[in-house]
């Protein structure tokens, strides 16, 4: 993880830092109670878990409006959480309960909360790629002003969908986000087994400013 400078903390602030480090602790406790209770088999469906990738999240939607668009993956709890999601509420979907974001139908993989500017997580791979690409022509069409992030993991590379909106929304000019969270692995398999090429190459081939960080 890259550690900020003194002359980047000055710039950033103290106070800010300890939020934004607050933030991806709240994150990471979490997802360690949502292990503790699928491992018990308290839990029904899936956890997938989004340890290690907490600043990715909390670094984005922390510098976007509450109503500003997100889409998420099936690794989403973090993209919700860092995006206001209440804690209670994620976790009466996880369990089930009527009082979650979804009336705990929706479950891990498909929490959504339009109050916050969350349109869902998505099981299937790149599923939200053209939901966010969407959004993002909604708010351009309107004059809204509001940008769409769209996270998605490198699993996701070999979908043909995301070079679809990748390249309706450079054509369009579409206020959207394309933010590419690799963890290096594609459930047992790394990525480097199954992408070809450099992932930067992508957004270039698009005419896109892309940036790599390690986060």
């Amino acid at each position: 993880m890259s550690v900020a400078t003194n002359k980047q903390s000055d710039a950033i602030g103290v106070d800010r830092l300890l939020h934004l480090y607050k933030q991806m602790v709240a994150i990471r406790l979490f997802e360690e109670r949502v292990n503790d209770l699928y491992t018990r088999a308290l839990m029904p469906g899936l956890a997938h878990l989004y340890i290690g990738e907490e600043a990715i999240a909390v670094g984005i939607c922390e510098t976007l409006r509450r109503d500003d668009y997100i889409t998420s993956t099936h690794r989403g709890h973090g993209h919700c959480l860092a995006k206001g999601a209440s804690p209670d509420r994620m976790f009466a979907e996880l369990l089930g309960k009527e009082a979650g974001y979804c009336k705990g139908k929706g479950g891990s993989m498909h929490i959504a909360d339009p109050e916050t500017g969350n349109l869902g997580a998505n099981a299937i791979v790149c599923g939200s790629a053209g939901l966010a690409t969407g959004a993002a022509f909604a708010s351009k069409y309107l004059g809204s002003q509001r940008v769409t992030v769209c996270f998605f993991g490198e699993g996701a590379l070999g979908q043909g969908v995301l070079y679809e909106e990748m390249n309706l929304a450079q054509l369009w000019k579409l206020p959207v986000i394309f933010a590419c969270e690799n963890n290096m692995y594609n459930e047992y398999t790394h990525f480097s087994e199954t992408t070809a090429g450099q992932i930067m190459a992508r957004p270039a081939a698009f005419g896109m400013t892309a940036v790599e960080i390690d986060g």
